[in-house]
């Protein structure tokens, strides 16, 4: 249901018992929307938890973009919905770029937060895009990764994401495990045209942001709250080296490599997914 959240209003999809113990769940993309995880997931963990499904603001069955959009404003619409439902404290689940924003998220209001799980995160955008790049390098032959060094800039984003859209149908293949090639998420086809433009806007918008590409893993050691990494075997995104950060520097971080998976452990593996996530939250 569309919900008035400060200046807009985002889709909200709630599963489970509202007296059960609340889960944000945040998307990645940057604009994948809500739709697919709910798919897969929402009746899985709602007979555990109250899950709380977001579109982020501009994403799909949300209101459209009316003007610019970073970082600090989507936390800013997390704590005003968490407000509003009359939640105390929720546990994160941060999927993709949504483990960006979840660990953002943590940092700036640790007394909302109880537990975070970050299921194959994109946290620091320079490291991400080019474990991505070098994942897709063999399918692209003669392609290399573009020169970069130092912190993600705007145009090292575009240039890497330019050069993953050369894979055209085989870029979906690269995010899956052998055994889940056949995968297909719902939204491509079950949601329309208009709301795949919505976030094709907010994509264009929220990259734009300087807060999308500010260092973020600095805030490790910042983490108050329990966290859980879950790593698939084939997932091109979570770079090694933020891996060794998580596991080196947050104060109370446990690590699960999902062995077999890919980037959507919570679709490939569904049902070891959802054990995960009840045994860590619980």
């Amino acid at each position: 249901m569309l919900t008035e959240v400060r200046d807009t209003r985002l889709y909200v999809d709630q599963r489970g018992r509202t007296d059960a113990p609340p889960m944000l769940f945040i998307h990645g993309g940057p604009g994948a929307g809500s739709y697919d995880f709910m798919a897969f997931q929402g009746d899985r963990l709602a007979g555990d938890f109250h899950l709380i499904g977001v579109d982020q603001r501009g994403v799909q069955r949300s209101d459209p973009l009316t003007g610019p959009v970073d970082e600090p404003d989507l936390i800013a619409d997390f704590e005003a919905l968490r407000e509003q439902l009359g939640i105390e404290r929720w546990a994160l689940l941060g999927h993709s770029y949504g483990g960006r924003l979840a660990l953002r998220y943590a940092v700036t209001h640790p007394g909302s937060i109880t537990r975070v799980v970050f299921e194959n995160p994109a946290w620091d955008m320079a490291l991400a895009t080019e474990n991505l790049v070098r994942a897709a390098l063999p399918l692209l032959p003669g392609a290399e990764l573009p020169p970069h060094t130092g912190p993600a800039t705007k145009q090292m984003w575009d240039e890497r994401i330019t050069l993953l859209a050369q894979l055209g149908d085989k870029r979906m293949g690269m995010y899956l495990g052998p055994a889940s090639q056949d995968l297909q998420l719902p939204a491509d086809t079950e949601l329309s045209d208009e709301y795949h433009e919505r976030s094709g806007q907010f994509s264009g918008e929220i990259t734009k942001s300087p807060s999308f590409v500010e260092p973020l893993l600095q805030h490790f050691a910042q983490l108050t709250q329990p966290a859980l990494l879950i790593k698939g075997e084939h997932d091109p995104a979570t770079s090694p080296r933020e891996i060794e950060l998580f596991r080196s520097d947050v104060p109370d971080g446990t690590y699960y490599y999902a062995a077999g998976a890919g980037h959507f452990v919570h679709a490939e593996q569904g049902e070891i997914f959802a054990r995960l996530v009840t045994e860590f939250l619980s």
